[in-house]
């Protein structure tokens, strides 16, 4: 048995659909010492936040050092309408909450360098940002099990990059206390339903998840458009908030949503485009199904040369907690690659085997539990053992369906103690992906 340790650095960077130009990467592992000098304002001028919930960059308890600009606008829909970032090495930000969990909220994508994050002052992880497909506003970092009270998260730029990357450009966009369990799923994910009438978005934009695909991977993903009336996507979750992620821009129209039968309708018109825009949020959802629907009416608003409708991918709030591929309480035996970085794995990186036979075994205490992976063309059977009950799933699909952050298998109503959890690849050839498991109380 290995031990992946905590530390996020990404190693061979190989895709979950095997072979391919891909290649392989690695991020620099040395250490970099932070220090106090580059702190910007001392504590008593901090306000903490306080209270559970999402606190833009711009809030109170963050503090910024010397080397921060403002992120270009550009066509993105950044959290919040802005966010920062910095390439001055020991450049730092600084939140100051009170909770036991924090989730850093940024960008990943080909120009994104190495961070290093510190709570209360401790050595610290390095943090590689950098991933082939561009993701805003999406969760960098958790770091769960903190004491009860006030603590403060540092990230702190280095300077550096790994070998593939572009810059060694560090962004913060957002914060997370005591954040909840979010699968940012594709439009590609087999949940996801589209009637006729919808095509492929502009390629050349930053779609989430768009730009990247490796044989036998089909060239396709990104986001969706359509102008067609009566055209729908409907999509079936468990969850207890949803977020459409779209396009605002001076050519997009009206939407009609339905969630559970409750209609309401968007306007996702905006003087100037934004990429990867919340368009529509739902929350204080019960724990159990839903099914959430979005048809083009093909009307706009009297300021739009346009009625585009644009389905980029949906975020899925659950209760419990994230457990990630590296966590300590997951351990692999076997052939494995860790360190995947080429989709929107769940914090950045997934770990992959194509060998039948290697197998992951995850240790958790709770009442439920899911494996979050990948269902693809590339992708294969696997043997899942519950506290020694067996059965078998096959994760394949047929292209162009993709599922990333994907809940491949669910187990619920365990006895509330610890279990053990292994999944074993049985095909050699076919690929198995865990990228982490959800843990319910």
């Amino acid at each position: 048995m290995t031990r992946v340790a905590a530390l996020l650095l990404a190693g061979m960077l190989v895709s979950c659909g095997g072979g391919g130009g891909d290649g392989s990467s690695s991020s620099s592992s040395s250490s970099t010492s932070s220090s106090s000098s580059s702190s910007s304002s001392s504590s008593s001028s901090i306000t903490p936040a306080s209270v559970p919930g999402r606190y833009e960059e711009s809030h109170a308890a963050v503090s910024l050092s010397s080397g921060w600009t403002q992120s270009d606008a550009g066509s993105f829909a950044w959290s919040g309408g802005a966010a920062v970032q910095s390439t001055v090495p020991r450049a730092q930000a600084n939140f100051t909450f009170t909770g036991t969990s924090v989730t850093w909220i940024g960008t990943r994508n080909v120009s994104s360098g190495i961070a290093l994050v510190k709570v209360d002052g401790g050595s610290g992880t390095e943090v590689d940002l950098f991933a082939r497909p561009e993701v805003i506003h999406t969760p960098i970092i958790t770091v769960n099990g903190l004491s009860p009270g006030s603590h403060t998260l540092t990230i702190e730029v280095t300077g550096r990059q790994n070998a593939d990357a572009l810059s060694n450009i560090v962004q913060v966009d957002a914060f997370e206390v005591q954040a909840p369990v979010v699968s940012h799923l594709q439009e590609t994910d087999p949940d996801v339903i589209f009637t006729a009438g919808w095509v492929q978005a502009d390629s050349n934009l930053a779609w989430s998840g768009g730009g990247v695909f490796t044989f036998p991977d089909p060239p396709v993903g990104g986001a969706r458009v359509t102008e067609t009336p009566g055209a729908k996507v409907t999509l079936t979750f468990r969850g207890t908030s949803i977020n459409w992620s779209g396009y605002r821009g001076p050519d997009a129209g009206i939407a009609r949503v339905s969630l559970d039968g409750v209609v309401s309708e968007v306007d996702t018109y905006s003087p100037t485009n934004r990429i990867q825009a919340i368009v529509f949020t739902a929350t204080g959802l019960a724990d159990t199904s839903h099914t959430l629907t979005i048809e083009a009416t093909g009307e706009r608003n009297g300021a739009s040369t346009g009625a585009k409708i644009v389905v980029d991918a949906f975020d899925v709030t659950t209760p419990g907690r994230r457990y990630q591929e590296r966590d300590a309480a997951v351990t692999y035996s076997g052939a494995w690659l860790h360190g995947n970085v080429n989709r929107t794995w769940s914090e950045g990186a997934a770990s992959t085997s194509a060998a039948a036979g290697a197998s992951v075994t995850f240790t958790f205490t709770g009442t439920s539990v899911s494996w979050i992976g990948c269902r693809k063309l590339s992708t294969g059977r696997a043997k899942i053992t519950l506290d020694g009950v067996v059965s078998e799933i096959d994760t394949y699909l047929e292209a162009p369906i993709e599922g990333y952050q994907h809940s491949v298998f669910r187990a619920d109503g365990l006895a509330n103690g610890t279990h053990t959890l292994t999944i074993e690849g049985l095909s050699d050839g076919a690929f198995i992906v865990v990228d982490a498991f959800d843990v319910r109380p």
